[in-house]
């Protein structure tokens, strides 16, 4: 009886987030009733990890899907380290390196912060669908900041920031060509990435994603892409990017057929499958990189703060939470479906001890997944590995059990 108590309880939860993401139409009801196997997945860790304590039950139980890289800097053997060289997907997190190249090209007098930018030209990168509501959050922000102007162009400044803050998709891609691949690859180069791929323009990649007929033939489609190298997929990817900026004709066709299967078209599990196809990074490199702009060491002081600015949106509000638990605080975060990810670095208020961090939690069993991204529970997870001494020995004691990881540790 208490177990059916519980599934008509999670379903009834699950109802209601699904509706209020998904909204309160009967597309969005043929949708959940269409996944209704994936919405099954994970329904038993929904329970289990209704506390951050119980989400380390979670980390320590499903190693091949979290990886946890949480430095501390002035006392390192008491980082912990889980699975840090494990490939996970990298997702909006790459944005950062666009913030970085454009720091440095700020820096050496090459790009001007202040060049005015078409919002259409922003807007040519943004499918139906697919990430659109962090958009337009970003847009009416940037309006109610007076920072769109009269011809609806906008500070590339503003831009770089609309992008860490909202996630901004439509942003991303726009700065990926604006600064230039071959420029990000040379500053992986700088920055002596070892285990990070480049990254990809979304919209390129999720048109090569989309199916051409529907739900049926994507794991078909999956599969005939996997054949192919890297650099042929990368190669497709950009080629489908540049149409989409440039082609007016193949924009609308693409517009068109998004808006048709009200996105990629396919259901959650393959949504969360199709990961795989997104570049990967790993724990140690975003940590590490994370360090280098907390101790302001990443290529110089001036664009390691010019980089802290982008990310300290967390610390605006002045009266909010994180105020009272961080001296300093800087983060930059990717959910999406069956992932939720980030990398931060902070200084305690309490302990005043510094840390940096990248926490991944890959390929998720839906029904996990929409437990964990309602309620924002990795940016929490996340947050208290830096303030709360509770949770990281409560997250220690759990990967130390035996039979956990072998890829792990924590000093």
């Amino acid at each position: 009886m208490r177990i059916l108590k519980f599934i008509g309880a999670f379903l009834a939860t699950f109802l209601l987030i699904f509706l209020i993401v998904f909204g309160f139409n009967l597309d969005a009801l043929y949708t959940l009733w269409d996944n209704q196997a994936g919405i099954q997945e994970g329904q038993e860790w929904v329970q289990k990890t209704s506390s951050l304590k119980g989400l380390t039950e979670y980390v320590a139980a499903q190693p091949e899907r979290v990886s946890i890289a949480s430095i501390a800097i002035n006392n390192p053997d008491s980082s912990i380290l889980y699975n840090q060289h494990t490939p996970r997907t990298m997702g909006r997190l790459s944005v950062l390196f666009s913030a970085i190249e454009y720091a440095r090209r700020v820096q050496e007098g090459s790009l001007d912060p202040n060049e005015q930018v078409p919002l259409e030209e922003v807007n040519h990168f943004q499918l139906p669908y697919m990430d659109e509501s962090d958009h337009e959050d970003a847009l009416a922000t940037l309006r109610d900041q007076n920072k769109i102007s009269d011809d609806d162009s906008i500070a590339l400044k503003d831009l770089v920031q609309a992008s860490v803050r909202f996630n901004d998709i439509a942003i991303a891609d726009y700065l990926l060509f604006k600064l230039g691949i071959q420029n990000i690859e040379k500053l992986y180069d700088d920055l002596s990435l070892q285990e990070t791929e480049l990254p990809l323009p979304f919209s390129g990649l999720y048109i090569t994603l989309r199916p051409s007929e529907n739900d049926t033939s994507a794991q078909a489609h999956f599969d005939s892409l996997s054949t192919l190298s890297m650099d042929d997929f990368r190669t497709i990817v950009f080629q489908n990017a540049r149409r989409m900026k440039e082609n007016a004709t193949f924009r609308k066709e693409i517009v068109d057929r998004f808006r048709e299967t009200d996105g990629l078209g396919i259901k959650f599990i393959l949504q969360r499958d199709a990961l795989a196809f997104f570049p990967k990074t790993t724990a140690h490199d975003m940590s590490r990189l994370m360090k280098r702009i907390q101790q302001e060491q990443l290529i110089s002081k001036t664009i390691s703060q010019r980089v802290k600015s982008f990310l300290n949106w967390p610390l605006e509000d002045k009266g909010g939470r994180l105020n009272k638990d961080f001296k300093t605080y800087g983060a930059l975060y990717d959910n999406r479906m069956g992932m939720v990810n980030g990398i931060d670095y902070g200084r305690s208020s309490y302990s005043e001890e510094p840390f940096a961090q990248a926490v991944f939690f890959d390929e998720l069993q839906i029904a996990f997944w929409f437990h964990m991204s309602s309620n924002l529970m990795h940016q929490d997870f996340e947050q208290r590995l830096i303030w709360d001494p509770a949770l990281r020995e409560a997250t220690v004691n759990a990967i130390r059990k035996p039979n956990q990881s072998t890829n792990s540790s924590a000093q």
